[in-house]
């Protein structure tokens, strides 16, 4: 993921956007270098003693592991504080690359960012015309159902007739 998802749309505000590149190299980097040193601790490891390496891998892999969950919920709750103070468009961006990091949908992650950037009068009239279409849809199968029965006898009778 590029650090590019993550940065709002409207300009002033370069700094954030310059320390959220900052924070995001800073990650990159020390997850390359900790993995580089544990892949060549396990390398040397494994020629002296045996049977340790594996605890000391699986121990190891557990705090790489610890580690990057806390990076990753760090991360999630910086993209939904961007998503909530920009608009939609931006929201669903960061909304969807926040789950995407957190190893969730980013499908629902971009419509939850959607909805976060969405204003409030925005937000009433979707709620409002959903009640109204499921207080409708009874009526509407009704009518349907009506307009197929008259579409078979009309044609019956044009069968019949003819």
């Amino acid at each position: 993921m590029t650090t590019a998802l993550l940065a709002p749309t409207t300009e002033g505000s370069p700094l954030a956007s310059a320390l959220r590149s900052l924070v995001q190299n800073a990650v990159d980097y020390s997850a390359a270098r900790a993995s580089r040193a544990l892949e060549h601790l396990t390398d040397r490891l494994e020629g002296a003693v045996g049977g340790v390496v594996e605890k000391v891998e699986d121990k190891a892999g557990d705090v790489v592991e610890d580690v990057v969950d806390k990076v990753e919920d760090k991360a999630g709750d910086v993209v939904g504080d961007v998503a909530e103070d920009h608009g939609v468009v931006t929201g669903a961006v960061v909304g969807g690359a926040g789950a995407a990091l957190q190893q969730k949908s980013p499908v629902w992650g971009a419509l939850k960012g959607a909805w976060s950037g969405t204003g409030t009068g925005t937000k009433v009239a979707i709620v409002a015309v959903l009640v109204v279409a499921l207080l409708l849809s009874p009526v509407l199968l009704v009518l349907l159902l009506v307009a197929l029965l008259v579409a078979l006898v009309v044609l019956a009778v044009r069968r019949a007739g003819g």
